[in-house]
């Protein structure tokens, strides 16, 4: 008995180790910037390290506001990229030219368009592919050049949470 708990013990321990890594991959996606330049992500990410902010409603982008300041100032310090990424239900795919427009005219820098990349896409498997769960709130992740994800948080910025993605890059 006492030889099944240790084992038990043991097995509950490397469950816990497990669950808190970071094992997700950026799935392939051919996908258009808001300045209609078609990409092929993660390849067209183009860092050694990216950040990659993840929405599902228009509503958080307030959340993904919060992290402008800390992700402009780590593209300017580490040369980082970052992107903004609206996931999107693949069903809206035949209203993308209404939903993307609809963002263009909210968004009128060219080099904010360039980084917010709509992804039209079935949401669960998106969302298990990067490791994330969920769609009540943003996610930040930082992938390397391959699409491996190295880091994981959710919500608003906090010092915390933007500690923990810095230590990833």
């Amino acid at each position: 008995m006492k030889k099944r708990t240790i084992i038990a013990a043991a097995l509950i321990g490397a469950m816990s180790i497990a669950s808190s890594a970071i094992a997700g991959q950026f799935p392939t996606i051919t996908a258009e910037n808001l300045n209609k330049v078609e990409m092929n992500l993660p390849q067209d990410f183009g860092a050694r390290r990216s950040i990659v902010m993840i929405a599902y409603t228009q509503k958080q982008q307030d959340d993904v506001n919060t992290w402008l300041p800390f992700l402009d100032q780590m593209a300017r310090k580490s040369g980082v990229k970052y992107y903004e990424t609206p996931v999107i239900s693949s069903g809206y795919k035949l209203m993308s030219g209404f939903i993307d427009n609809g963002m263009r005219s909210g968004i009128t820098s060219k080099s904010t368009r360039a980084k917010t990349i709509t992804l039209y896409t079935n949401v669960s498997k998106f969302n298990r592919a990067v490791g994330v769960s969920g769609k009540s709130t943003i996610h930040a992740i930082v992938i390397d050049r391959n699409g491996k994800v190295l880091a994981t948080v959710s919500g608003a910025y906090s010092k915390d949470k933007a500690k923990k993605i810095s230590a990833a890059l």
